[in-house]
């Protein structure tokens, strides 16, 4: 049991932001996403290998949506799609990428997937799987067996093939690789297929990611049995279909991840408070239902948000009680601690008052913490007052030029995730995100 947690009446963390894993107990935790799981599994039942987008912006839940699929399908609990080998790893895809550094991540993704299936399920690992992971892991020279074919129910190898170390082989041969790795998982593990994930795509920029789906297009994505799933930012595939129009014929399907409806909001919120309470006995989220929708409105729907303010909201309240039973010199026992809780809480709640305290302090100390000059908090101030803005507005704000703009002030606050960056094609808007919007609201913009 969690201790911290266990002083608000919970085994764990209700509010905890990583992403649900590829496990059966995390099932019950996805709400509201019973359409897009629909268009997903008919998706990849359609065909045996193909391209999938996933988007959305920031903190919707694609991971989570994702994972859950993943779990359904390779435990054969869907109501409907192919057995699928599930991608346990992520291959998170960097601004200075190319081919080849994609590739060994996808080897190096999809060993450890292959891994810890056998684990878990007691199975030997298939042995050209075995001896490209020690090849992979150890970096060293090795002989594999090479231009695969099924012959009945077995596996036959048609040449073999001395590799030197993994950063010393050939893209080329790194595809034949994950190929390899493919079949056997359909041929011996009895998979229909394989997940392999490229995470964050529109981290390329425009030019090399039109260069490496172009190269992926007739190599990595034609391999049999995968099916490849791009995650990436709201407006991914409309992205590619004007970086790379060929790429995008070639794609299968895609989902833009909504929001969440506020309902299923209150219910996902409800599902972890019940799994996590130490009683048997229905609990009560810590954070009232009037505070989170009030993080909901202002994150434009993002639940990670969401949670990771509440969750810091319950933190500082144990602090904050520690700190003032040690103030009075009292004992920092269990029965001193729920005296000093009571003087918080309303029918077992965290009163509204202390929490938007709570949300006023955490949120200033970030954003203070951002050391940003008055010009950037003007330009935040304005694209508050505009909703939304373009690169093209950059005479609006007395900047010089359009990528003075771009660079010195949307870029660098979406990555210090104070806006959102929206997409549609090669059309990018951007809008004041969560921290910012309540930076607004304290007066933090004016000082």
């Amino acid at each position: 049991m969690n201790k911290m947690w266990s002083k608000l009446g919970f085994r764990e963390n209700p509010y905890d932001t990583k992403p649900l894993n590829v496990l059966n107990s995390d099932v019950e935790l996805l709400l509201g996403r019973e359409t897009e799981q629909v268009d997903f599994l008919t998706a990849i039942e359609s065909e045996s290998q193909g391209i999938f987008i996933l988007s959305g912006v920031p903190g919707v839940g694609k991971t989570s949506f994702f994972n859950i699929q993943q779990y359904l399908l390779e435990s054969e609990e869907a109501q409907f799609g192919p057995k699928m080998l599930s991608a346990r790893n992520l291959c998170p895809i960097q601004p200075s990428d190319e081919p080849k550094n994609i590739a060994i991540r996808c080897i190096q993704s999809f060993c450890n997937s292959i891994e810890k299936y056998c684990l878990m399920t007691k199975n030997d690992i298939p042995p050209q799987t075995s001896k490209i992971q020690a090849w992979v892991y150890q970096n060293k020279p090795a002989t594999f067996n090479f231009g695969v074919s099924i012959l009945g129910n077995g596996v036959s190898f048609g040449r073999e093939i001395h590799l030197q170390s993994i950063n010393e082989t050939t893209y080329e041969t790194l595809v034949e690789i994950i190929s390899t790795l493919a079949l056997e998982v359909n041929s011996i593990l009895g998979f229909s297929g394989s997940f392999i994930v490229l995470d964050n795509v529109e981290n390329l920029h425009e030019e090399d990611l039109s260069d490496c789906l172009t190269t992926f297009r007739d190599t990595l994505f034609t391999i049999p049995h995968i099916w490849w799933v791009l995650i990436g930012q709201s407006g991914l595939t409309s992205l590619i279909q004007s970086t790379n129009p060929k790429v995008f014929q070639r794609l299968s399907a895609g989902i833009e991840l909504k929001p969440i409806s506020i309902e299923n909001l209150i219910k996902a919120v409800d599902v972890r408070v019940n799994r996590f309470h130490c009683t048997d006995n229905i609990g009560s989220s810590p954070i009232t239902e009037e505070i989170y929708l009030k993080l909901f409105d202002s994150s434009n729907g993002e639940i990670r948000f969401v949670f990771k303010y509440c969750q810091a909201i319950c933190i500082n309240l144990v602090q904050s009680i520690r700190k003032a039973l040690i103030d009075k010199n009292v004992k920092i026992d269990d029965e001193n601690f729920e005296k000093q809780m009571g003087e918080h809480l309303v029918n077992k709640q965290i009163d509204n008052e202390f929490s938007n305290i709570c949300l006023n302090y955490i949120i200033s100390e970030e954003f203070r913490g951002l050391y940003l000059n008055q010009d950037e908090k003007d330009v935040l101030k304005k694209i508050g007052e505009m909703k939304r803005v373009r690169p093209s507005n950059f005479k609006e704000f007395n900047v010089g030029t359009m990528q003075n703009f771009t660079q010195k002030y949307l870029v660098k606050m979406k990555d210090q995730q104070l806006l959102f960056r929206r997409q549609q094609g090669s059309l990018l808007t951007y809008e004041l995100r969560g921290i910012s919007i309540f930076a607004s609201e304290y007066g933090l913009l004016e000082e």
